[in-house]
Formats: structure tokens, C-alpha cells, sequence
């Protein structure tokens, strides 16, 4: 499907055709290619999937929730936010383009991905919701507090559990699946997300997750610190729920959900 979801990001870019915004359309496309694993709108196509939507009808959601992951990474890179030199294993694109530049690429692809959605009321809702002051923008907030200022962890894990919400839900509503299946997919995103914040705490000090390591330690940051059993019992849960509403439907999306969670395997050689 990564070939499948590059095409469609490729159409769905936003591109100015202002003269002398060259350097903008370089930046958005530095966001976005080369890509990471593309795990958000894979989970959005195979979520779909479970739910009996053809992928195809949930390509425009699954296009949206990946140009809102990465106008996310440009923000949380910036000097005013993390400060973080590394993306991706490339240099941030503040770096490469200076941080207007960087700002304008965010809020443009961020902007692209409400188009995105426009043919879905509910989507547009789902996604100011988890987008705004209850969802990554106040969980970045409360994320820059700090451990010194009792940051409370829930909050703070929005960040990654609204977007993950998201994630889940969004390619089958697009695609019109029954409103409980929508609702389970929502309710094991939001889940997940936060047991995928808990994973990342645990990756923070490894210099192979691609970015700018020990961020949690450099700004003083609260971050969770339970046991990886926990993190696991977690998500076998959510696929246990997933499995038991779609059956053997659910299989390549319980899978590809077990594969990123694999990475609590290097979390154990980097973690206290």
C-alpha cells in the first residue's frame, strides 16, 4: 500500500503557483519526501479495510491524516517548540529553509488536509477536534510545561492519542461504515496514540529513531514511565477488540499495529 499512498500524496501536495514561492513548495515537499514509514495513513487504509471500505474511497483521509502528521513534525522541530535539529534523519526543514518558511509549509499542508476532508462534515469536525486546544495543539502546550511545572501526563499525551484517533476512524467514515465500527476504530486509536506516546518516551535517548534524541531530558519534560508489559497488554487489548468486531477482516491492520509496537524491543536496550 506505501506505493498505493505515495501516489495519492503526490496528487493531493499543496503546491503554490504565486511567482517567487519556490522556496515554499521545496519546504512542503521536504515534509512530506521522503517519507518515514508512513504508518498513519496506512493504519487510516487498513482500518478502512476492516471496516469493509474499499481503501480507494479512504485514500483523500488517509492523504489528510499524513500532511497533518508531518505540518506536526515542522512545528514541534521548531526553535520556539523542541528545538530539534534531526528529522527523519535528515536536517529539520527550519533548518533547511528557515523558520518562516518552515512555519508557512506547516499551516499550508495542515490547511490541505481540512480540503481533504471537506467532503465529510463529520471529518472536518473530528479533525478541528483533534487538531485544536483539546487535541495536539494543547497537548503540545501542556507538553512544553515541562516536568517542573507537573505537566499532567494525559493531557500531555494528546499530542499523539487525538491525531492516532483520528488515524483510525477517519478512512471509514469517508468510505460510510456502520457509526459503531467508526466508533470502535476511534476509541482503540485514542488508545493506542497514547500507548504509541508511552513507546516513544521509552525510545527518547535512542539515536535510531531518526530525530533529535533526548528531548524529554533536554527541556525537562514529564514523561511516562510504566513497563513495557503495560504498553502491551494495552494494545493486545485494542486488538483483541478489533478482531473480535471485524473478524478476519481485522487481520492486516492487527498486524501492521503489532509490527510498530515491535519497536519495544529496542526500547528495552535504550530505557532505564
Amino acid at each position: 500500500m506505501h506505493s498505493l499512498i505515495d501516489a495519492a500524496l503526490e496528487v493531493s501536495l499543496p503546491v503554490s503557483a504565486l511567482a517567487g514561492s519556490e522556496a515554499l513548495n521545496e519546504a512542503i515537499r521536504s515534509a512530506v519526501y521522503p517519507g518515514g514509514k508512513r504508518m498513519r495513513p496506512l493504519f487510516t487504509l487498513l482500518a478502512a479495510r476492516s471496516a469493509q471500505v474499499d481503501p480507494t474511497a479512504a485514500l483523500d483521509a488517509a492523504c489528510a491524516v499524513e500532511l497533518l502528521h508531518c505540518s506536526s513534525l515542522i512545528f514541534d522541530d521548531l526553535p520556539c517548540m523542541d528545538d530539534a535539529d534531526l528529522r527523519r534523519n535528515r536536517p529539520a526543514v527550519h533548518l533547511l529553509f528557515g523558520e518562516s518558511v518552515a512555519l508557512l509549509a506547516g499551516l499550508a499542508l495542515m490547511n490541505q488536509a481540512y480540503a481533504l476532508f471537506a467532503s465529510s462534515p463529520r471529518l472536518v469536525r473530528e479533525a478541528a477536534a483533534c487538531i485544536g486546544v483539546n487535541g495536539m495543539i494543547g497537548g503540545q502546550a501542556v507538553d512544553m510545561r515541562g516536568a517542573m511545572m507537573g505537566a499532567d501526563l494525559e493531557s500531555r499525551s494528546r499530542k499523539t492519542s487525538a491525531l492516532m484517533r483520528l488515524t483510525l476512524m477517519a478512512g471509514a467514515e469517508a468510505g460510510g461504515a456502520p457509526a459503531a465500527s467508526v466508533e470502535l476504530l476511534a476509541d482503540c486509536g485514542e488508545r493506542l496514540g497514547r500507548a504509541y506516546q508511552m513507546l516513544d518516551d521509552l525510545l527518547d535517548r535512542s539515536d535510531a529513531s531518526g530525530k533529535t534524541a533526548a528531548q524529554d531530558d533536554r527541556h525537562n519534560r514529564a514523561a511516562w514511565h510504566v513497563s513495557r508489559e503495560a504498553i502491551l497488554a494495552e494494545v493486545a487489548e485494542c486488538a483483541g477488540r478489533l478482531t473480535d468486531r471485524f473478524g478476519d477482516a481485522a487481520e492486516p491492520l492487527v498486524s501492521a499495529i503489532g509490527c510498530v509496537f515491535a519497536r519495544l524491543e529496542e526500547a528495552r536496550l535504550v530505557a532505564a
